[in-house]
């Protein structure tokens, strides 16, 4: 089927994507029970993706009916997506067709198989667990009511972008803690309407462990610029795209913790520092990561990135035509949810157009010599990717060598208070 051939491909260009994917307690998966897992909704496809390629299980997805039209319906059931209509998506007789969606999904956890939902029901890019839609709790107890003994766990999962609108950004995957149907199988025979909201509260207890959760939305700037100071105090490493066992989001939500535990008029003191630190480093047209490391960045450096300039160039011009596509239709996406899905999606599916017709073209025109360099084309693409991730650090030291002593010493000064605080 396409998602098994789709799946390893895209497991490579999510490793493009981003600089670092971490997986807390990937160990909590469970190996072979039926599992309905449920993750926070950011982006409209980047979460699936991600789950379908750094966690151990088959999935299927359950994703919005009105994308079922031809002539993709036969390619969206080969990627495991299973249609599910809302009341938006084309009334009641639409709606009619999801007992066909449930009926699926029993036979599937009769096989103890795995599904995948957005339990939030919409996308929203925020720092923010949003209250739980009872899809998955209709669906978790329908199963109980087909097969009596079932072992259907529901596994909370928290998915926590760096900047979900950045290419070469960073993510987090924190697996909760399984929950057990059979646990509220005696509520559910006294009421069916408390056993529903007991599961909805617990499973959204279980996915707010693993968000990044700020309850204030007056707060989102500010952890975010925080966030960023705590991830700057670490010098960036190129090896080791996925990190397991991390600890980032333990750290990250010790922070907001820390944070939420100020006085407001601390909270405040705080937020005016922090705007004024980064309002400080934009006007001089400088990086906080710049800052911190500009003196990690120096003629050794420049001098791998002269030696290696070469490459850089042929990577990124055989590999430019299909990031160049995904940002093109990324452009026309109205909201940041949206956007960089778009320029992902489309990418990653013109580079499956794109390789095999190179590969051809080099074999016609230059045999196996140029069918080799063909075949070397991802990559060359990966090491320009991480050429200009090294150019862009080497880049922001400079520019910190460029300003006046005073003014740098004041922005160390201004930061080092600030981490005063958040250390606390």
């Amino acid at each position: 089927m396409l998602y098994y051939i789709v799946r390893p491909l895209a497991r490579l260009a999510l490793k493009f994507w981003f600089t670092k994917i971490h997986l807390v307690h990937l160990d909590r998966v469970p190996k072979s029970d039926p599992v309905i897992m449920a993750i926070n909704h950011p982006t409209i496809f980047i979460e699936p993706c991600l789950m379908a390629c750094y966690q151990p299980r088959d999935l299927f997805f359950l994703a919005k009916g009105v994308l079922f039209v031809r002539p993709f319906i036969t390619i969206l059931k080969s990627l495991h997506i299973i249609p599910l209509y809302r009341a938006k998506d084309g009334g009641f007789e639409k709606r009619k067709s999801n007992v066909g969606t449930f009926d699926y999904c029993y036979k599937k956890f009769a096989e103890n198989g795995s599904v995948l939902i957005m339990p939030e029901g919409s996308s929203i890019q925020a720092r923010q667990l949003r209250s739980l839609t009872k899809g998955f709790a209709k669906m978790a107890f329908g199963t109980y009511e087909n097969d009596p003994t079932t072992n259907l766990k529901i596994l909370p999962i928290g998915v926590n972008f760096s900047d979900a609108d950045k290419f070469r950004s960073e993510v987090s995957l924190g697996f909760g803690t399984p929950i057990a149907i059979q646990d509220y199988v005696e509520l559910y025979k006294k009421s069916p309407r408390e056993a529903t909201k007991k599961l909805i509260d617990d499973l959204y207890v279980g996915m707010k462990e693993q968000v990044v959760h700020v309850e204030d939305q007056e707060d989102f700037l500010l952890i975010d610029q925080l966030l960023e100071l705590q991830e700057n105090q670490n010098t960036a490493t190129l090896h080791q795209v996925v990190v397991n066992n991390s600890s980032k989001i333990v750290k990250n939500k010790a922070l907001i913790k820390i944070t939420e535990a100020l006085t407001d008029k601390g909270r405040e003191e705080l937020k005016t520092t922090t705007n004024s630190y980064f309002q400080n480093l934009a006007k001089l047209k400088i990086s906080d990561y710049g800052l911190v490391h500009s003196k990690k960045y120096g003629m050794g450096t420049l001098l791998i990135l002269i030696l290696t300039h070469p490459i850089f160039l042929i990577g990124w011009l055989t590999n430019i035509i299909p990031y160049g596509f995904g940002l093109f239709c990324g452009s026309k996406a109205e909201d940041i949810e949206t956007r960089m899905s778009v320029v992902m999606g489309m990418a990653f599916g013109f580079y499956l157009l794109y390789y095999p017709i190179i590969l051809l073209f080099g074999w016609i025109f230059g045999g196996w010599p140029l069918l080799l360099f063909a075949l070397l084309v991802p990559v060359l693409g990966y090491l320009s990717v991480l050429y200009l991730d090294v150019a862009r650090r080497y880049g922001g030291s400079m520019k910190v060598r460029k300003v006046n002593e005073k003014q740098i010493d004041a922005l160390r000064k201004m930061r080092s208070e600030i981490l005063k605080i958040i250390k606390a």
